[in-house]
């Protein structure tokens, strides 16, 4: 019996919200350790040069970020050239691009080819950079990343570390305002959760090849040997399916987190945000439907607790669920360098995230990504 005016007996509601909040905070803190754990790239002195190396920056569309990413480009260490190929933009990307380039001799204007049938767009772009290229190393990234002056240096230093051919890199990422910081913070733990220990993929020796296309340094001889960028041609998760055709052909790839020296401001606004995951965990999350069935189920299932709590008039009971998955919230974005006081938002960032996650199961399921600056992305399964 559940006795008068409760819909479940109090003791058991109490249990599974102690149940919830406990699991909560394991996944907190066994991220919080992970963090911790991964290797950070090695600190140089400053008269410390990285091999040539010339950087790839294709962009679409991206007058707010142009400008100030390509400074933060021309200012790494070693003086690299730098190619930035304009992908159709339709905005002022163009006008901005070109008194970049008459007043930098280091950086080069470039249109991006028209594309061959199956080409992606991103990725026709970077075969256009890459063409005539003769320095042994080039960087692939992206617009919205701000880089610190060593660090073209410091990735090839963890790179000659463990004699990879490629090093990608993930980097801090930015939230303005609660309709960013509700969701990027908690998608980036459910994708540091998935990667588990840091260390074995720092070293090129990760169980399987991850990449990040923020910031992706790889031997150019290295690209030629496995047929270029056609041999991605198509795939719209291009970074991943760089790194796992690299591995294929024998080569070693790495992954590190960057942490400051790498800032990454991915989605403008709440919108942005949400279409922008949808599309990303499409095209890779959605691939493992017992990760999204249980990032979908804790949430629910919390949101359930917690709603029952209320209606049976135990607010201490509610407070409790609540406290710990603020807690838990809290940790995980101070780890990841986002606000941690965001996490009183508790639980509607985790359900947004269901949400998003449920999203892109659909979209996987009819083999069709959210759109991305007008172009149609499909899945290939």
């Amino acid at each position: 019996m559940t006795g008068p005016g409760h819909l479940v007996p109090p003791e058991a509601l109490g249990a599974l919200i102690a149940l919830l909040s406990a699991i909560w905070i394991a996944l907190a803190l066994a991220l919080e350790l992970r963090r911790r754990q991964a290797p950070v790239l090695p600190d140089l002195p400053d008269s410390a040069a990285p091999p040539p190396t010339t950087i790839l920056l294709p962009v679409r569309d991206e007058e707010a970020n142009l400008a100030a990413c390509a400074a933060t480009l021309v200012a790494q260490g070693g003086a690299p050239a730098l190619r930035i190929v304009d992908d159709g933009s339709t905005d002022r990307t163009t006008a901005i691009l070109a008194r970049i380039a008459r007043d930098e001799p280091r950086v080069t204007a470039l249109a991006a080819r028209p594309p061959a049938p199956g080409w992606g767009g991103k990725v026709n772009a970077l075969a256009t950079g890459f063409a005539g290229v003769s320095t042994p190393w080039i960087l692939l990234t992206d617009a919205d990343t701000r880089h610190q002056p060593d660090l073209l240096a410091r990735a090839h230093a963890a790179a000659a570390e463990h004699r990879l051919d490629a090093l990608s890199l993930s980097g801090r990422q930015l939230t303005v305002g609660l309709g960013e910081s509700l969701l990027t913070p908690a998608a980036y733990a459910l994708l540091d959760l998935m990667l588990g220990d840091w260390r074995p993929f720092a070293r090129g020796e990760g169980p399987t090849a991850i990449a990040n296309g923020q910031y992706f340094l790889l031997k150019s001889s290295a690209l030629r040997a496995i047929g270029g960028f056609t041999a991605i041609s198509g795939d719209p998760l291009d970074d991943v399916a760089l790194a796992g055709a690299l591995r294929a052909g024998g080569f070693r790839v790495g992954f590190r987190r960057a942490g400051a020296a790498l800032k990454v401001r991915m989605y403008e606004g709440f919108t942005a945000s949400c279409r922008g995951w949808r599309r990303n965990f499409a095209l890779f999350v959605a691939a493992r439907p017992a990760v999204v069935l249980a990032a979908i189920a804790l949430p629910t299932a919390t949101l359930s607790a917690m709603w029952l709590a209320l209606a049976d008039g135990s607010p201490a009971t509610f407070a409790a669920g609540w406290l710990a998955g603020a807690a838990a919230s809290a940790t995980i974005r101070k780890s990841s360098g986002n606000n941690p006081f965001s996490g009183a938002f508790f639980p509607l960032d985790v359900l947004l995230l269901a949400a998003i996650l449920a999203l892109a199961m659909i979209d996987r399921t009819r083999g069709r990504a959210a759109s991305w600056r007008g172009r149609e992305i499909e899945i290939r399964r």
